[in-house]
């Protein structure tokens, strides 16, 4: 069989021994062997190729100094004998100007970093702080104390006053928010909706408009809740970077399922306590809280671990949390109308305290005191 890739193109002939005479073949060569020389031959004509200067030689004295490669730094050394010998000046080394240059510029930009930065930062570094980041807007503020321009503050020690109530529609609702409202599609067993509270408050700078809580109770005929049985979400939209205080330990950043994406959120254990009439401190396994953004929107949703409500638990709410259907609430108009005139759920966030980050400097904010010279009104949905 040939082995010529242009088979069928030409006959091939049969080889002779006369035409293959002139050959330096081995005398043993079969006849199938011939051919193949043959074919070999027609292919591969030595008369016709060019081959590189010295190549026999360079095959047959691999040990002559001559056809043996070239020592490293061939070019360099070449280099600097022509410019040698034809007398010319040359750069041992490249210039470092323009690397000195450009080092100098990185080192003047990571120092005007580090400046900025401790400018912005430094009286967290220097009370001992750290921030906890879940989304552009919103995280926690770790401290070792509670804030001493609070804590000496008689607001906490003031007696809350019963605030004024107004029922309004869900409709007036979305047209007072600053964003569209969210309402959680997965709750815990046996909670029900018992209120949902608008407030707005003159000097809570840091929220842009007002504030919307759904608040759930636990409602088991014959079943007492080992905690206080509620469970509150709440939603606005910040002014600058509003972040939660609370302390070193408390809480940690985690990952919830966000309509099939990840997204960073915090989880915090606990809340301030009131342990004299001007002191607080932390209290550990009471309140669970879950805190993270979306959409512009910074939502907090806490319950009682006592209750069960926990770090899974929260975040099963928070993944199934789907912008308010308007007209879906409408259908459902006749279990809205038994909301409460008012459900005190401000247990849920009594003692909170915000660090709002804006462009003017640092503010701090007490969440769940209501001073009885300015009581907040919250507004409440029939």
């Amino acid at each position: 069989m040939s082995t010529s890739e242009f088979d069928g193109l030409e006959d091939e002939k049969e080889p002779s021994p006369l035409s293959l005479q002139d050959r330096d073949l081995p005398h043993d060569f079969s006849h199938e062997d011939v051919a193949f020389a043959q074919e070999l031959g027609s292919l591969f004509t030595l008369h016709d190729e060019e081959i590189p200067p010295y190549f026999a030689q360079t095959l047959l004295e691999p040990e002559n100094p001559r056809f043996q490669p070239v020592e490293r730094e061939f070019e360099q050394k070449t280099y600097s004998r022509v410019f040698r010998r034809l007398k010319l000046r040359r750069r041992l080394f490249r210039s470092s100007k323009p690397l000195r240059r450009s080092a100098l510029a990185v080192v003047a930009a990571c120092l005007l970093f580090m400046l900025a930065t401790m400018v912005a930062t430094g009286n967290s570094f220097a009370e001992g702080m750290a921030i906890l980041l879940a989304g552009s807007h919103s995280g926690v503020l770790q401290v070792a104390s509670y804030p001493q321009s609070l804590a000496s503050s008689s607001r906490a020690t003031q007696k809350v006053p019963d605030p004024q109530t107004k029922q309004i529609s869900l409709l007036d609702v979305e047209q007072q928010l600053a964003f569209s409202m969210y309402w959680p599609q997965s709750l815990p067993d046996n909670y029900a909706l018992s209120g949902v509270s608008l407030f707005k408050d003159p000097d809570q700078l840091w929220a842009e408009g007002p504030i919307v809580q759904l608040s759930y109770e636990y409602m088991l005929p014959g079943v007492k809740p080992h905690g206080n049985g509620r469970l509150a979400i709440r939603e606005f939209k910040p002014t600058g970077r509003v972040l939660q205080v609370v302390q070193p330990g408390a809480a940690h950043q985690i990952e919830i399922n966000s309509n099939g994406q990840g997204q960073v959120a915090i989880y915090v254990d606990g809340q301030w306590g009131q342990t004299t009439k001007v002191s607080q401190a932390w209290v550990f396994g009471t309140r669970s809280e879950l805190i993270y953004e979306r959409d512009g929107i910074v939502f907090w949703i806490v319950g009682d671990q006592r209750d069960s409500i926990n770090n899974a638990v929260l975040q099963n709410i928070a993944s199934s949390m789907r912008p308010f259907n308007m007209s879906r609430a409408l259908h459902m108009g006749a279990g809205l109308n038994a909301l409460v005139a008012y459900d005190d759920s401000r247990w849920l966030f009594t003692g909170d305290v915000v660090y709002q980050d804006g462009p003017n400097g640092g503010s701090w904010s007490d969440v769940g005191q209501w001073p009885a010279s300015s009581p907040r009104a919250p507004t409440h949905l029939k």
